[in-house]
């Protein structure tokens, strides 16, 4: 149904070492001899998409080959779900409305996302986003490295390890594909591919793709639209393997967050229903000595994801009660502030990518592979203001701000306020947009020379540097009359519709920085074979060095990373009113705050084949992951200082296992070890409209280690089997202690890390006989803590999807085909992304007895059909 076009990928990745596997250039031509990845028949051994390379690090890949046959626009880190160690919950059924992913323990902010040899993760916090994911048709294929990155990725973040992805390479031949997908939620999907074959006497070759996707939230008001464009240029270089290739990518996401209910929320709905569960009675008095497992039966479930009031669901419309004023005083306070409009999660991301490979002599080899991306997104939210200044601090509870302190703010020094209405009065709470914006571009390029002593034996040098700039503001702008913004980017740079200012004519907004995250790295890898090859070691080393340049043009609150003082105020006037609020710290603004990290990281590793088939590996690496640039907004080092300042996180990660790969069976075993120093943690309060407040703290040492399998089987032609599990323990080795005074927060020495199951398990079958095509896979992700201390899980879970292929051939459509994809299956019902706390029930530190947390859950997506027509021509 796809062998021309699949043949034409596979010829192409033959031909030119580095078109397949996912690092730098440079590192796929050091492992060339091993680890090229093809869709076709040539190549390394896979199991319908499942391949485990020859390589001395645990690692994993997964081919265009699996990759097609999950629902068309999946997120690419769904699919890696089906490997041993990883966890992903995906916020719906489609992809487009992100999620949540470890590995071995480790949270997104930890592990490295590279697409085409550049880094994807977000320069100031280092998440995941892994709703703006290139569009799964083009992905040639994925590999995830566990707890270990190559020696020249620019990454300051991969504790946990990496996952690497590469586009495809266009095709020889002109050729075009096109789908059209249909689902529930009214789910709508189109995407082409046209190859443009080889365009010029030199072999210059093209492709250019878009796709677009729509579709509603399947709990809640909201609708999800993503579109997407991508093209690449490849040109080859002499006769020999030399390539420049030159790519371009486009993503635009305009989703809605879904209303996701608080462990009490649920609690209380379980009163009304009189449920028998302990909800209503032992689950209020839970602890880390007596934890409480949320899991509810099919009745409880259902009762709590069908309830409708505003207290699980956002509101569908809003009346704004200060729109369009008038005599006396209107307020906002209870009008539009669970309205779905706000909770919004808009994005533009794009970049231009290069690769390239040149010989420079019979055993010199150079590579470069360099990129700039931008970012333009925010998560939506609201909040309230007070005309007058007076009102917005007032002791008798008509409202404090919870962003942050606003007396004096709106009037600047100058006013008692300003009429935000316009009705002539200041006498009014207004409901204004209030979204964390932040804009980046970023620059990355990795160089590399490659010296091939001999046929065994070869070295190599690589310089990497990374460059991101980090714009991160907070601009105000008023709802429309429903209670809706009226730019996705609010007043951004002032240029936005309907801006809050303040009596001087500023902006109002709640941050406002720069931030310059800086690497320069150098690193060297020797990579040698012995006994025949039988024996081959890699010896390597990473030399960051990273440089932090921090400017806050707001005050800084003590403690709060997310938001600032940003006033029109003097000096004199903010000082006076920080004498009088005892309550908070303010740092004066400030510009080029330096902070520095370097660290030597060494790796090695061995491979030793005992058969053709039969092989041993083994390897060490030392990881880094740094605190987290805007985390670091939370001090100044000057008037706000902590205790002990956060240290940048280490790994030492350790795995050994054994390999069975053939062409019928590709099978591996290991066991692994992660001594973790240093470990941040952050405590996460949800705010009012969506936002959050988070303090980084170290809370030393962790110690992790398990054991991963898999094995995939293909006895006959028309039938092949996968199953993979994985056994996790990561526990927590000391207390966590508060950053500005050092007292300890919370007993959580001992404890299981969050979000983090210890069982993991499941499989793929697969069967093809041509029209039709059938597999079924499942995988249960075990129980998971939501909190540090250990008093609250959520249980575990069983998901099992379909998909199954009818060609066309039979009716002329040789390459034309229907695809059926049903996600859960059976109608399981889970919770997915966990939104972790400190504690969930009240304990005891010292004299002081600490409050409950709010913990949120996401409701699992129910079961979801996608109905497909794929063309090729």
């Amino acid at each position: 149904m796809r062998m021309n076009f699949a043949c034409g990928v596979a010829f192409a990745a033959l031909m030119i070492p580095g078109a397949a596997l996912a690092q730098s250039t440079g590192t796929v031509e050091a492992e060339e001899g091993s680890e090229i990845v093809v869709t076709g028949a040539r190549g390394p051994a896979t199991v319908d998409g499942i391949q485990i390379p020859d390589s001395p690090k645990a690692r994993a890949v997964l081919t265009q080959e699996l990759i097609e046959r999950r629902a068309p626009g999946q997120t690419i880190l769904d699919t890696i779900n089906l490997i041993p160690g990883v966890s992903f919950t995906n916020s719906d059924a489609y992809g487009s409305s992100g999620g949540q992913i470890r590995i071995r323990g480790f949270d997104g902010n930890r592990i490295a996302l590279t697409f085409d040899g550049i880094p994807l993760n977000d320069s100031g916090n280092y998440a995941i986003y892994s709703n703006q994911q290139l569009d799964p048709e083009l992905i040639e294929q994925v590999n995830v490295n566990f707890g270990s990155a190559d020696v020249d990725s620019p990454t300051a973040a991969a504790s946990g390890g990496t996952v690497n992805y590469r586009s495809l390479v266009p095709t020889d031949e002109m050729g075009a594909i096109g789908v059209y997908s249909h689902g529930t939620n009214r789910m709508n999907r189109a995407f082409g591919l046209l190859n443009l074959g080889t365009l010029t006497s030199f072999g210059t070759k093209a492709w250019v793709s878009a796709s677009t996707q729509k579709y509603d939230q399947f709990r809640g008001p909201g609708t999800i639209y993503k579109q997407q464009y991508n093209g690449k240029i490849y040109q080859p270089i002499g006769g020999g393997n030399d390539f420049i290739s030159v790519a371009a990518h486009y993503n635009q996401n305009r989703s809605y967050f879904y209303s996701n209910p608080t462990y009490a929320n649920i609690r209380t709905r379980l009163a009304a229903l009189n449920s028998s569960l302990p909800n209503n009675t032992t689950g209020t008095s839970a602890s880390a000595a007596n934890p409480y497992t949320l899991d509810l039966n099919n009745r409880d479930f259902d009762y709590v994801f069908d309830d409708t009031s505003s207290t699980y669901r956002y509101d569908y419309t809003c009346d704004l009660q200060s729109n369009p004023g008038g005599a006396g005083s209107q307020t906002d306070r209870n009008s539009c502030n669970n309205v779905y409009a706000t909770a919004f999660n808009p994005s533009n991301t794009g970049n231009v990518r290069i690769n390239s490979r040149f010989d420079l002599t019979e055993k010199l080899l150079f590579t470069f592979d360099g990129a700039y991306s931008w970012t333009r997104a925010n998560g939506g939210g609201s909040t309230l203001l007070a005309e007058t200044d007076a009102s917005a601090t007032s002791a008798n509870g008509a409202y404090t701000q919870q962003y942050a302190q606003t007396s004096g703010r709106l009037g600047a020094g100058t006013a008692a306020g300003v009429d935000l209405n316009g009705d002539g009065d200041l006498r009014d709470f207004v409901r204004v947009y209030f979204p964390s914006n932040t804009r980046t571009q970023r620059f990355t390029a990795i160089a590399g020379l490659r010296y091939q002593i001999d046929r065994d034996n070869l070295i190599r040098v690589a310089y990497t540097w990374d460059r991101a700039r980090h714009r991160q503001t907070g601009e105000a702008s008023l709802l429309t009359d429903a209670g809706r913004p009226q730019s996705p980017f609010s007043a951004l740079d002032g240029e936005g519709k309907s801006p809050i200012l303040d009596a001087a004519g500023n902006v109002f907004q709640k941050r406002n920085r720069l931030s310059y995250a800086i690497l320069h790295q150098l690193s060297a890898e020797y990579r040698g074979g012995f006994f025949e090859n039988m024996f081959k070691v890699t010896l390597g080393v990473r030399a960051p060095f990273f440089r932090r340049n921090l400017n806050n043009f707001c005050y800084t609150i003590a403690g709060q990373s997310n938001d600032a003082y940003c006033t029109s105020q003097t000096a004199a006037q903010v000082a006076a009113f920080d004498a009088a609020n005892t309550s908070v710290t303010l740092g004066a603004p400030y510009r080029n705050r330096i902070k520095t990290y370097n660290r030597l990281l060494p790796s090695a590793g061995f491979t030793y084949n005992f058969t053709p088939a039969i092989s041993m590996f083994g390897s060490y690496s030392k990881g880094l992951s740094l605190p987290r640039t805007d985390n670091l907004y939370g001090f100044d080092d000057v008037s706000i200082s902590p205790v002990a300042a956060v240290k940048p996180e280490s790994t030492d990660s350790f795995d050994l296992g054994l390999r069975y790969t053939n062409r019928l069976i590709q099978a591996q075993i290991g066991g692994w070890y992660i001594g973790f120093k240093n470990r941040i943690i952050s405590s996460t309060v949800l705010l009012e409209g969506g936002g959050t407040l988070s303090v980084d703290r170290n809370v030393g040492s962790v110690k992790s280690h398990g054991v991963d399998a898999s094995v995939a089987i293909k006895p006959l032609q028309w039938f092949s089997i996968y199953g993979f599990g994985s056994y996790t323990i990561a526990r927590l080795q000391d207390d966590a202690t508060d950053p500005l005074s050092g007292r300890v927060l919370a007993p959580t020495a001992g404890k299981f890390v969050v979000e983090t199951p210890k069982w993991q398990y499941g499989g793929r079958a697969q069967i093809d006989f041509n029209p039709i095509s059938i597999g079924i896979q499942a995988k249960h992700t075990g129980d998971r803590w939501i909190s540090d201390i250990n008093d609250l899980k959520s249980a575990g879970y069983t998901l099992v999807d379909l998909d199954a292929r009818l060609g066309l051939g039979g009716v002329g459509l040789e390459r034309t085909f229907l695809q059926l994809n049903v996600s859960n299956l059976l109608k399981e019902r889970y919770f997915g992304n966990l939104s972790t706390v400190t504690n969930a029930f009240p304990f005891v530190v010292g004299t002081t007895t600490t409050a409950a947390a709010g913990p949120r859950v996401t409701f699992g997506a129910p079961r979801t059909f996608i109905g497909s027509i794929h063309f090729e021509f």
